[in-house]
């Protein structure tokens, strides 16, 4: 039996915008550096290729550099650590000399205590137990609690960043909505995969058909160039997913270390 080239494979789904981005940009690249008539690829399937990998980056680059993205996280990171704060003196506070503050911590505790782990939700469901939080804090009967523990400033704080984050996130929406007139990333993505498919499909099928030595060669080669790309691109995907780990476990030990 006649044996073609193998390129190793690639689980598209799971990178993230710009790994996909730059894993489209480079194999079609590597692709039309060879002759067409060696890889057999026609040439507007190659320039269709070309054009999403390029269209992938361009929107790739949009969703990185909005202008809300950086500022949201500093405000979400700031609206977490005011909360923190509060969190963290109605649980030390039940520890006090003074009997009102021991009361006062106690009774404000049996609401805080379900909010302790904040800091590792997702930024939507914070939100959500943010406003309950805050929601639950202001309530009248607490008010004189809140004062004795002087808490005032701090409540009224978080309550101020809460409502700037939530703002920026309404901002970021507004903006994502005028720019739905271009494809969605996720139908891009979708074309480049099923393009590159195809691609593959037909430089094993050019090998096959391949009546020359030197052609044959030739598609080893790429073959191998391709297959590389995929090693160096699952290596940068493991190397994010360790250091997305490694923030994740910084961030909660030192949002730990002031409850």
């Amino acid at each position: 039996m006649k044996h073609t080239i193998q390129i190793k494979k690639i689980g598209l789904d799971k990178l993230d915008n710009a790994l996909h981005a730059r894993f489209h940009c480079e194999a079609c690249d590597l692709v039309r550096e060879v002759n067409a008539k060696t890889t057999d690829i026609p040439t507007e399937l190659s320039d269709e290729w070309y054009a999403l990998a390029r269209k992938e980056i361009d929107q790739a680059v949009e969703i990185r550099a909005t202008v809300y993205t950086k500022t949201m996280h500093e405000k979400d990171a700031e609206r977490t650590r005011a909360a923190t704060f509060i969190l963290g003196i109605v649980r030390i506070m039940r520890l006090s000399p003074d009997k009102a503050q021991v009361e006062a911590a106690h009774a404000l505790h049996i609401v805080t205590r379900q909010f302790v782990r904040l800091q590792n939700l997702s930024t939507d469901r914070r939100s959500a137990d943010l406003l309950s939080l805050i929601y639950d804090l202001k309530k009248p009967e607490h008010t004189a609690h809140i004062g004795r523990l002087g808490l005032t400033a701090a409540l009224e704080a978080l309550e101020r960043l809460d409502g700037e984050y939530l703002t920026l996130s309404r901002q970021r929406r507004d903006e994502r909505v005028g720019q739905k007139e271009q494809p969605a990333m996720l139908e891009v993505r979708h074309q480049s995969d099923e393009i590159y498919q195809h691609i593959i499909m037909l430089l094993q099928m050019a090998y096959l058909k391949a009546n020359s030595e030197a052609t044959r060669t030739e598609l080893e080669a790429l073959a191998e160039r391709l297959t590389a790309l995929t090693a160096r691109i699952n290596t940068s995907y493991k190397q994010s997913l360790s250091q997305r780990r490694a923030r994740r476990q910084k961030a909660t030990g030192t949002e730990m270390e002031g409850i």
